[in-house]
């Protein structure tokens, strides 16, 4: 999430610039990375439900079902499996010089296929522009994990807590 890519639909657009924005501030890249590799949660859809509030919209349920589906087509159907090869690849990058060459080609695949479903999951939104606060990401969060069948741990709430107050 660190280089912009270029292309999209203005939504995805508004929607990265949001989420690069976000995760460059001071202890939102740590929370992120915490909730993806110890809570399994997909960055993605974290950073959705708070962009869903930065636009004023509470998630209903069936703006949920779907943003799973995405969560699952692009999050673990393609993200996760690059996100994957590319550490896997870091070791080897080190010891054999075409090895690093492949890391950085999967690294621009894996943030083309970031953008690609952050434009996905923008669609799911309407064109309100107003802003919700972070009542409403919180709100947005806790109704995502829910359907998902997932805990708000105290690590996920501590995780969550760092984002929104980054964020508001």
């Amino acid at each position: 999430m660190q280089t912009e890519i270029n292309g999209g639909t203005p939504g995805g657009e508004a929607f990265w610039a949001f989420s690069t924005a976000l995760y460059a501030r001071p202890g939102v890249e740590a929370a992120l990375l915490d909730l993806q590799d110890n809570s399994g949660l997909e960055v993605n859809l974290v950073l959705f439900c708070v962009y869903a509030s930065s636009r004023g919209q509470a998630l209903d349920p069936s703006t949920i079902g779907a943003l799973q589906n995405i969560g699952e087509v692009w999050g673990r159907g393609i993200v996760a499996p690059l996100r994957s090869a590319r550490r896997r690849l870091k070791p080897l990058s080190s010891d054999f010089g075409p090895a690093a060459a492949l890391r950085e080609d999967v690294k621009r695949v894996e943030l083309a296929a970031e953008k690609a479903m952050q434009e996905a999951l923008a669609e799911l939104l309407s064109d309100k522009a107003a802003g919700g606060g972070p009542e409403v990401a919180q709100a947005n969060l806790v109704a995502w994990l829910k359907a998902s069948g997932l805990a708000i741990t105290p690590e996920r709430a501590s995780a969550f807590r760092t984002i929104l107050d980054a964020g508001f």
